[in-house]
């Protein structure tokens, strides 16, 4: 089935859908008619039954012999087709009219109970109506049968008309489905067309949607994916176009080191050394640069690897302080760190490590000599907040969106220092975290970035303190 058209599908989905319908259709009209025709049946039983009663009550008035006086009665009473007779309260036959019938095939005990039946007999099916009186002092029985045979016969016309009816039913709802299936997947199979059509890349698209149904919300959202992948697309051509040029940069900066020193046959030692420490230097940038695309990397697929453990906040960023402070101490530029201690979290340690020596790093790098970065920690409420403070010229105001974006360096002369993925991988981690990395100011004096990560408080500072 599943290689036919939706249309197909539809369609046959329509009809068996449709057959189940009718099916329990035409079971409730015959068990409906059914009943109505039972609900005629004993109505007339009672009406001859009540016909006798007056007649055998007047009888038993101007006779005195119950079984003259049943005779009588019965014999006034025209009930064609029908059976009926009065027994005496032992069961013995007043008077009977049962025509090819036997009382036994009417009643099977002898007196028999008060009630309404069906009964199989050789001559089909009876329905048999017994109503006990008493009259004029005279206990008496009256049986009155009706052949169900009309019933019978009406119900095999009516399946007869169903099975006629129901396949031709059937085929014109068959068609008329397909019909429709057609016109409403018509939009649908246009679109696909146009979809084809559509480059990876300029601004075509299925156009704005034309109406406000489940047609209309389709467009728009395959649109707004049309869109999204166009965005991956350039982001991912940007990206490789941003690594190669970075990677360029050293790779030729390293040959041009060696064949400059390999250029003659014998240079001074002196010679040597500078080429293989600006090799050195230059190796560590790349090594850094392609550690940090294949974070970035492995961010974007998914796969990073992500294992949090409870620690205490400030123990982490007194470790990134030190491990920054060599370089800060080469700048001239002073390190402070503030706030609350001992704060519990729950966090990658190597993670979170990294997004505050990268916010570190960052700081250091556009902090003038003799100034100085601080570090802030301050609890509110269920989060941490982490505040770095630089003493750099701040971000203008038109950067201050794309600061996080790759390869982003707002100051030209400090290319040779980073590859603008530091800032990158410092709000992916916050993120990555459940938290947050943003700016929370900038000006002339600095600028400060904020974190805000959720703070642990199912785990108490004594179960911390005895874990570690």
């Amino acid at each position: 089935m599943s290689s036919l058209s939706l249309r197909a599908r539809l369609t046959i989905w329509y009809v068996m859908a449709l057959v189940a319908i009718l099916v329990v259709f035409a079971a409730g009209v015959l068990a409906l008619q059914r009943r109505v025709g039972m609900q005629r049946i004993d109505g007339a039983l009672d009406a001859t039954a009540a016909q006798l009663t007056n007649m055998l009550r007047e009888e038993l008035r101007e006779l005195d012999a119950p079984k003259l006086a049943a005779e009588e009665s019965a014999s006034v009473i025209a009930s064609p087709g029908n059976a009926m007779a009065i027994l005496d309260r032992d069961g013995g036959v007043l008077s009977a009219r049962l025509g090819a019938l036997s009382l036994t095939d009417l009643v099977a005990n002898g007196v028999p109970a008060s009630g309404i039946w069906t009964v199989e007999t050789a001559h089909g099916a009876w329905r048999v109506h017994v109503d006990p009186r008493t009259l004029e002092g005279v206990d008496v029985f009256f049986v009155v049968a009706s052949p169900l045979s009309d019933l019978a016969r009406d119900q095999r016309e009516l399946r007869q008309a169903m099975a006629l009816g129901i396949p031709i039913a059937l085929l014109l709802a068959a068609a008329g489905g397909l019909w429709i299936a057609s016109i409403g997947l018509r939009p649908v199979t246009a679109m696909a067309r146009r979809a084809v059509a559509i480059p990876l890349t300029g601004e075509d698209d299925l156009g704005a949607p034309v109406r406000d149904d489940e047609l209309g919300q389709l467009t728009r959202a395959f649109n707004g994916l049309v869109g999204r992948l166009r965005a991956a697309l350039q982001t991912q051509r940007q990206f490789m176009a941003d690594a190669s040029h970075e990677l360029r940069s050293p790779v030729s900066v390293i040959r041009t080191a060696a064949d400059v020193a390999l250029s003659r046959r014998s240079r001074d030692e002196s010679e040597y050394r500078e080429a293989l420490t600006i090799a050195v230097a230059q190796s560590r940038r790349l090594g850094t640069l392609v550690e940090d695309m294949l974070v970035l990397a492995r961010a974007d697929a998914g796969g990073y690897p992500f294992r949090p453990i409870d620690f205490y906040l400030d123990d982490a960023i007194d470790e990134c302080r030190r491990a920054v402070g060599l370089i800060a101490a080469d700048r001239h530029v002073g390190l402070h760190v503030t706030g609350a201690s001992d704060v519990p979290v729950r966090a990658d340690t190597e993670l979170l490590r990294r997004l505050v020596v990268n916010l570190l790093q960052n700081a250091v790098q556009h902090t003038p000599p003799g100034g100085a970065v601080a570090i802030d920690v301050a609890v509110n409420g269920a989060e941490v907040g982490i505040r770095v403070t630089d003493g750099g010229a701040g971000i203008a105001d038109q950067d201050r969106a794309r600061i996080f974006d790759r390869f982003v360096q707002l100051d030209p002369s400090r290319r040779g220092e980073g590859a603008g993925l530091g800032l990158t991988i410092a709000k992916w981690i916050a993120e990555r975290h459940g938290g947050s990395l943003t700016i929370e100011s900038s000006g002339p004096c600095g600028t400060t970035f904020r974190v805000l990560l959720p703070v642990l408080a199912a785990v108490s500072q004594a179960e911390l303190a005895a874990s570690s």
